[in-house]
Order: structure tokens, then C-alpha cells, then sequence
């Protein structure tokens, strides 16, 4: 009977004329919308986004997409032996804009406030079947909330685009955000403390391939799974640190994941994410069948 409530659900979100899929009771008409060359997000601009944190410290980004599931890159759930960590290694803080107020709030056990970050524990860790450690291929996984949302106006899911034929965004302009470094070179730039947003351009998968050819990898290839957003002439990219983050469209649903690249805001090298819309299905079974 539960599954077949789930079913009903993705049936009544999944708008059958822009494929755009919502995983949570919010309506996706009702949802609001670290970086190199990037701005400062203001306070609960991007609700859907989630750190991950391990003893403590960010290390990747992440999306809420359902009250109990949140995205990320496959690679985020790897440990440093290229094997995937366990449930209980890892912990998300959504609703976070500063880390640094957060963790002195911690300290000061302040937890008056209803707008305070909430800190949530995960029951399960899945990657994606065909993914492997240290591959970018199929870099996704999705990982299982202990206890379930409770959504406010500074936490919310996100929507997702099916891969219906139109999901290739060429050349419109998205936005990605995280709390990564904000310099390729870690002794020149720093961690974000706040969380920031940059505008980044979707790239034609054969000229993204092209270019990384012709700028020192002549054996990159760009699959129909992956996309590529940045600029022609570097500068604005995601980061260290921004890995698992969102890529969101600019109708606000969610396109891609921070996933490879080489370096950070190189020109000629575009950063490269995974293309949610070809995972939609696999989503959408481990959500029916867990």
C-alpha cells in the first residue's frame, strides 16, 4: 500500500508537458529558488542545498530532493582507499549559510532559534550500481535520511528535469553553489565560510569533449550521462570541496552535479557534472523499492 502511495505521488508531480519531477508532497511551482569568481548567497536563497560533513569538517555538497533522500556525487560517499564509507561516517547540516556561526552556535548550544541549521544523520549510503570509486562515470548516489523532513521556508526539496528530449540546456545560463575553495591553488584562495552561487554556462557535449582535447586531454570524452557548464575564458567555476553540490537551471530544478573537471576556472575547461535527467528512473526505484 506505501508503494503504491509513493507511486501516485511521482504521478501527480511529474508534469508530463516540461518533464519537470518533484519526489516530495511541495508542489514544485511552490519552491524557491564554494565557488571560484562567485557571489554570496543570501540567507535561505537555496534551501535544497545540504553540506556534508565528516569529524566534523564540509567536505561535499549535496541536494534535498524528498523527505527522507537527499543527491550527491558518488564520489563523496568514497573514502580515501577507494571504497565507500559507511552511513554513521557521514552527517548533513541543512539550512546552513555561514559554517562559522554555525559551529560557534554548536558550541553555545543555541538552538532557540526556528531558522537555526538542522544537522541530520543517514541510514544508508547508495551509489549508483555501475559507479566505481576514482571513475567519473555514473558519479551519483543517494543518500537515506534517519528521520524524515520536516520542510520550513529555510529547508525544501528540489525538483528534477526527466530526460524527456529536452534536458540539454545548451547554452542557458545555471547556477551552482557550495562552500568549496575559492582558488584552484589552496594556498592562494581559501574555504567559502558562507555559501556562494555563480551564473555558468551549459556547454554543447561535443564541443566540452573538443576542448579539453585540445587544452591537455586528448583522450577526454563528454558522455550523454555528464555536462559541462563554465566559460570559454575560465574564471568563474565550481571547486574543491563544492563536489556533490547543485546545478540548478534557470527555472530552479536541478540539472547536474558537481562532479570532475580538471582544475578549477581553467579556461577551455569547463567544469563537468553529472546530467540528473538520465538518472531520474534509477531515482525513482531506489526511492520506490528501499
Amino acid at each position: 500500500m506505501l508503494k503504491m502511495w509513493i507511486l501516485l505521488m511521482f504521478l501527480a508531480f511529474t508534469n508530463p508537458i516540461w518533464g519537470q519531477i518533484g519526489f516530495s508532497a511541495i508542489s514544485c511551482r511552490e519552491r524557491r529558488p564554494k565557488i571560484v569568481g562567485g557571489l554570496e548567497a543570501t540567507r535561505n536563497e537555496m534551501p535544497y542545498i545540504v553540506s556534508l560533513t565528516r569529524r566534523g569538517g564540509h567536505f561535499c555538497g549535496a541536494t534535498i530532493i524528498h523527505e527522507k533522500w537527499v543527491l550527491t556525487a558518488g564520489h563523496c560517499i568514497c573514502n580515501g582507499l577507494n571504497r565507500f564509507m559507511k552511513a554513521s561516517q557521514i552527517q548533513g547540516v541543512m539550512g546552513l549559510h555561514s559554517i562559522s556561526q554555525y559551529l560557534n552556535d554548536v558550541r553555545n548550544k543555541r538552538d532557540d532559534d526556528l531558522t537555526q541549521p538542522l544537522q541530520v544523520n543517514f541510514k544508508n549510503l547508495i551509489p549508483h550500481p555501475k559507479y566505481q570509486c576514482a571513475l567519473p562515470e555514473n558519479d551519483i548516489a543517494l543518500l537515506e535520511l534517519l528521520q524524515p523532513l520536516t520542510f520550513s521556508h529555510h529547508i525544501q526539496p528540489s525538483c528534477l528535469i526527466a530526460d524527456v528530449g529536452f534536458d540539454s540546456h545548451e547554452n542557458e545560463l545555471a547556477t551552482v553553489s557550495g562552500w568549496g575553495w575559492t582558488n584552484e591553488n589552496q594556498y592562494e584562495g581559501e574555504r567559502a565560510d558562507v555559501l556562494l552561487k555563480a551564473s555558468v554556462r551549459i556547454w554543447n557535449n561535443n564541443l566540452c569533449t573538443q576542448s579539453y582535447q585540445l587544452n591537455g586531454r586528448p583522450n577526454s570524452e563528454i558522455l550523454d550521462t555528464q555536462l559541462c557548464a563554465g566559460f570559454e575564458n575560465g574564471g568563474i567555476d565550481s571547486c574543491w570541496a563544492d563536489s556533490g553540490g547543485p546545478l540548478m537551471s534557470k527555472e530552479n530544478y536541478l540539472i547536474g552535479i558537481v562532479s570532475t573537471g580538471l582544475g578549477c576556472a581553467r579556461p577551455g575547461l569547463p567544469g563537468i557534472y553529472t546530467r540528473v535527467s538520465k538518472y531520474v528512473e534509477w531515482v525513482k526505484s531506489v526511492i520506490l523499492n528501499t
